[in-house]
């Protein structure tokens, strides 16, 4: 059966530590409204030739630009994730600012119920753009855009998504966002999985 995706919500973002190979965040907490997002991932790729004919096709995964629309970012969260200090409602807006590396979470809603969940695990975002009309007599919203570049984490992760229109997702479902996505729980279940076929092939030999 085929979905389509009908919605977003629940934007969050959570600090990134790192330290040589090591890595840990801080707790979840909510970015801004969401209102769109856009997640790009370049990718190269190159052909190589051998014999008069194409034989090799060689690709590479780069730096992921994110741009998010929100009605407002939040001071103390635009301030965080901008590196910059706020003080009883004042940012003073430094031009040597050094922006935290940070991990972004969202949600796709489809139309059928199911669920995207998206975490991308290491980036940093730039000062926001925004729009400023004078006030007319029909009302004009003005949306508050974003960007961030996203990278891989010192293990080559990107990006993490979990789907709950697949099977076994069920168990991940409520906890994906509870804090930034442990992939360590995936090698368990390998792990588990594959512990559990090899003992039923070796009782199935002995029998």
């Amino acid at each position: 059966m085929t979905t389509v995706m009908v919605g977003l919500e629940n934007l969050v973002y959570s600090e990134l530590t790192e330290k040589g190979k090591e890595f840990s965040y801080g707790p979840v907490k909510p970015f801004a409204p969401a209102c769109g997002a856009k997640v790009d991932t370049n990718t190269d790729s190159s052909t190589v030739y051998a014999d008069n004919g194409p034989v090799i096709v060689l690709s590479s995964t780069g730096e992921t630009k994110v741009t998010i629309e929100t009605t407002e970012i939040p001071q103390d969260v635009l301030a965080f994730i901008t590196g910059q200090k706020l003080v009883d409602g004042v940012i003073v807006w430094r031009q040597d600012a050094v922006p935290p590396y940070i991990a972004l979470g969202f949600t796709g809603t489809k139309e059928d119920g199911n669920v995207r969940h998206v975490w991308l695990v290491k980036g940093r975002f730039s000062i926001p753009s925004t729009d400023w009309k004078t006030k007319e007599d029909k009302p004009d919203p003005q949306k508050e855009t974003i960007d961030g570049t996203f990278v891989q984490r010192s293990d080559k992760v990107f990006k993490i998504t979990g789907d709950s229109s697949v099977e076994g997702y069920e168990k991940y479902r409520d906890t994906f966002f509870k804090e930034v996505f442990d992939v360590k729980q995936l090698d368990n279940v390998e792990s588990e999985t594959s512990s559990k076929v090899s003992t039923t092939k070796t009782t199935g030999g002995a029998a």
